[in-house]
């Protein structure tokens, strides 16, 4: 049996994988998709034997990693050199919005989580998609996603010192 890590890391990549596959239609309704999910989020609950009580979850996810998978695009948008925080960061995402998300509990994490990812869309092309599922999986444990976000400001702050 898989650990619940390398659980969570199997079904990310094989989502991921399967809306870089998508056809643009498919795409548009993962990205559209509400409780009722979408016909490739049920394909893949059933691939990867997702229970009952991790489908919000994973449906969550799929919609997210739809928005930032354009109709056009065909590989996947996973990096695990780009972490969900430092994402974030790149994307101009502010240190009061960010502390907005982190303080975020139920349903409100999760629309706060959605905007960010829209937000996170237009800018960055690339995310590590596992750490986005842990992001959504285990939101009580904000450490990773704080850390990788404070280390990419420092980075970008001291390299504008050098810079300038």
């Amino acid at each position: 049996m898989l650990k619940p890590e390398n659980e969570t890391a199997r079904r990310a990549l094989a989502i991921t994988a399967a809306l870089a596959a998508a056809d643009p239609g498919e795409k548009a309704e993962a990205r559209r998709m509400g409780p009722a999910g979408s016909a490739l989020f049920w394909r893949q609950t059933a691939r990867l034997g997702i229970g009952r009580d991790h489908e919000e979850a994973w449906r969550q996810f799929t919609r997210l990693v739809a928005l930032m998978t354009p109709a056009s695009r065909d590989t996947s948008v996973h990096s695990d050199k780009h972490p969900l925080g430092a994402a974030l960061a790149e994307a101009g995402l502010s240190e009061q919005r960010f502390a907005r998300l982190l303080a975020a509990r139920g349903p409100a994490r999760a629309d706060a989580l959605e905007r960010a990812i829209r937000m996170m869309a237009r800018k960055v092309e690339r995310l590590d998609v596992i750490d986005l599922a842990r992001a959504i999986l285990w939101p009580a444990d904000t450490s990773r996603l704080a850390r990788s976000y404070y280390q990419h400001l420092d980075h970008s702050t001291l390299k504008e010192h050098q810079d300038g």
